[in-house]
């Protein structure tokens, strides 16, 4: 049985107990006591703020938060609860590392480090609901307890950061802009330079021709084939310097059969390859369209190339179809049928935007090019996966009407 001295002592450090405790609900209720929180037997206690401030930093748009230097939470505002998805009743007393970012919970606990003596600042990825990370710049500064505290302050980056590579792509854009019309030029000097040895070889083997006359059969059979490749590469190169040429375009009646014959013969360089795979359906009798013969083909052109492109890793049969028809009494549409690779759904919205690209050394242009032709043309220009294999890109121009 105890003494009847320690049962005094006792009740005596009771009633200061209790009447500490009344005191401190009522400083609670009052709003004298900003948080309360316990943990590891010890009861930390932030006092001093008074009510205008309080509701200042309940209210203001960055998170804002008291830690122990060993993370724990002893107070946070509504905007930090409200950033993090979480109720603040499971936040405060928990360990803000339970809302950092795996990669960068070192990164933090090196700032609380140094937040003992000095206002630190950096940059680390919260989880929003526990699993989405959004990064947040932080800055962290002593308090003066009783016990050592550290004042966080989060403000979410999410929106400069998405402004910030919205303008790096711009820029990307831009340069990559600048680098395809520095190619262009590059190229337009390169056709001009071949065009002359191309003359030079032209006139060597008609000479050539001229001298044999009547005589070696065999030999007069291989200077036909060189004259007429020669014809050939001469009407690429002066096709290509009509396309790079900055003009306006040249709006005529335009037969867009034979738009399609011109351009096939321009895109067959490799004879025994290409004319096995490339086949072509026009429907006869098709009225005249009005547009710029050397944007049309362009058009064309870029189609054709890229279902090429498309065959090179296909196995098996392989098969290019431009074909040719009547959509209606008003419009004409070609399409370019491939059985290649086809195009993921992901990537079917960005096929016509400018520099994208699923090829290892595409510019991404042409397409985006070829769309602007055919709607500058009245016309439009689509695509879809084939139910089989491959994909269909198909523009559509209208008839001409009679003046």
């Amino acid at each position: 049985m105890k003494e009847p001295k320690n049962l005094l002592k006792e009740n005596t450090d009771l009633k200061s107990r209790l009447a500490e405790a009344e005191e401190l609900l009522a400083a609670i209720k009052s709003g004298a006591v900003d948080a309360l929180v316990t943990n590891d037997e010890k009861i930390f206690i932030l006092k001093g703020a008074d009510h205008a401030y309080r509701v200042f930093v309940e209210n203001m748009n960055e998170g804002a938060g008291a830690l122990t230097p060993n993370g724990i939470v002893m107070y946070c505002n509504n905007s930090l609860a409200k950033a993090l998805g979480v109720p603040i009743e499971r936040i405060i007393g928990g360990s803000i590392f339970d809302f950092v970012g795996t990669d960068d919970i070192s990164r933090l606990k090196s700032i609380l480090r140094k937040s003992k003596d000095q206002t630190t600042r950096d940059e680390i990825h919260l989880k929003k609901d526990n699993k989405k990370l959004y990064p947040v710049a932080v800055s962290c500064s002593p308090m003066k307890l009783e016990d050592e505290g550290i004042c966080m302050v989060v403000t979410d980056l999410t929106e400069r950061k998405n402004a910030e590579l919205k303008i790096a792509k711009q820029r990307e854009e831009i340069l990559h802009a600048t680098r395809v019309g520095k190619l262009a030029e590059f190229t337009a000097s390169l056709a001009h330079e071949i065009s002359q040895p191309l003359t030079a070889t032209l006139s060597y083997a008609q000479a050539v021709q001229r001298m044999f006359k009547g005589r070696e059969p065999e030999l007069q059979e291989i200077l036909r084939h060189i004259i007429h490749d020669n014809h050939r590469a001469v009407a690429i190169v002066q096709q290509l310097r009509d396309i790079l040429k900055k003009n306006e375009p040249k709006m005529k009646p335009l037969d867009i059969n034979a738009l399609v014959k011109a351009t096939v013969d321009l895109v067959i360089t490799d004879a025994t390859l290409r004319k096995d795979v490339l086949k072509v359906e026009l429907e006869s009798n098709l009225p005249f369209v009005y547009g710029d013969q050397i944007q049309m083909q362009q058009v064309l052109m870029n189609l054709i190339s890229n279902s090429f492109d498309a065959l090179k890793s296909r196995r098996g049969a392989r098969s290019v179809l431009i074909r040719t028809s009547r959509k209606d009494a008003d419009t004409i549409v070609v399409e370019v049928i491939d059985s290649g690779c086809g195009i993921s759904k992901e990537n079917i919205p960005k096929l016509f935007s400018s520099f994208f690209t699923s090829k290892p050394d595409g510019l991404g242009m042409g397409l985006c090019i070829s769309r602007s032709i055919v709607e500058a043309h009245g016309g439009r220009i689509e695509m879809k996966n084939n139910s089989d294999r491959g994909i269909t890109f198909y523009f559509t121009i209208p008839v001409m009407q009679p003046k």
